[in-house]
């Protein structure tokens, strides 16, 4: 029997983005049964180009975070499955065709989809984040995995509802997709990453935006940790024994290198110690070993010759990273633990 599916894409001010995401959906070989855009307090004309392409429409009455906006989306759906979408992806036409073939087995509580290895944004802070995320997911094993990442994931309705759905005090796009996840896992619930289906991301990303969206992400994640440190921070994040999230064991080694390499270099200019820029030096070339694989592939993933300037953005995101880590863990014993 054919299940019916229903796709669900919050959005705030999503209007540069918007019609090519609806366009695709469009043109799918097994339609939806319905398209409901949540609005999360847009101030631009989001929800009139919703309305013109006649689908529903729903509200949450002000910026609540993508975690609210998809929970509301999901109540009101009456589809089987839910498809969960970004407003800044396009998506192949069988998509819901190859994710309703996984749904077949009835041991399948969700699907994952990839981004596609190049985008359409062409500075290389956009082309480094949507490289990163392709990369993440690729590297790891066909078949099941821990991650959920909303940009395209799809999940039986039954099951998302009687695990509570979202968790609505993560206010803001960072960790909300990625606990639901392993709430699913530690369920007993099977994710199929299916690498062949690939969407294209949209988005572009100034170095601002990028290092803002990275410190905010870190930060969550770090609460995250903390909040569960045997199920997350152990498991998940650290991430020593590979279970089956996009956190590489290696990037974990790399932050810590960075943070390493930054205190000798601000110890060795502070007691004019110039000698400790050699040990610091060392440590930056060691956490450029541990992204070998990325940057060895980028290259010929990417059909171009970026290996430097990822090289470089990389280390930054390290860096970033470690002191989005450092804030989040000092918030949580303050006592904001979201």
């Amino acid at each position: 029997m054919s299940l019916s599916m229903s796709v669900i894409i919050p959005a705030w001010n999503a209007c540069s983005t918007l019609r090519s995401c609806l366009d695709s959906i469009k043109r799918q070989t097994i339609p939806p049964c319905e398209i409901l855009l949540v609005d999360d307090g847009s101030t631009d004309n989001t929800a009139a180009i919703a309305k013109e392409y006649n689908i529903s429409l729903l509200s949450t009455g002000g910026r609540k975070g993508p975690a609210t906006a998809r929970n509301l989306g999901a109540s009101a759906a009456t589809g089987d499955v839910i498809l969960f979408l970004d407003s800044d992806v396009i998506v192949p036409a069988d998509l819901i065709e190859k994710i309703e073939a996984h749904f077949a087995d009835e041991s399948v509580w969700a699907v994952q989809t990839l981004y596609t290895p190049v985008c359409p944004a062409e500075n290389s802070v956009s082309q480094y984040q949507n490289y990163y995320y392709y990369y993440s997911l690729n590297r790891m094993p066909n078949g099941q995995t821990a991650t959920f990442a909303t940009w395209c994931s799809a999940v039986r309705r039954d099951r998302f509802t009687e695990i509570g759905g979202f968790n609505i005090r993560i206010p803001e796009p960072t960790v909300e997709d990625e606990e639901l996840g392993y709430t699913i896992v530690e369920s007993r619930g099977v994710i199929i990453l299916d690498k062949t289906i690939q969407v294209t991301h949209l988005a572009s990303y100034s170095l601002t935006q990028f290092t803002s969206r990275r410190l905010r992400m870190a930060r969550a994640q770090a609460k995250s940790g903390w909040r569960q440190v045997k199920k997350r921070l152990l498991a998940r994040y650290i991430n020593v024994h590979e279970s089956g999230t996009h956190h590489s064991r290696w990037v974990v080694l790399s932050i810590l290198l960075v943070l390493m390499t930054q205190f000798l270099i601000l110890w060795g200019l502070l007691s004019n110690t110039l000698t400790l820029l050699i040990p610091a030096g060392a440590l930056l070339a060691s956490a450029l070993v541990c992204h070998y694989s990325f940057l060895s592939r980028c290259k010929s993933d990417l059909k171009r010759n970026v290996t430097l300037s990822f090289a470089v953005l990389c280390i930054y995101d390290m860096a970033v990273l470690g002191w989005g880590i450092v804030q989040g863990s000092v918030q949580y014993m303050f006592g904001k633990k979201y």
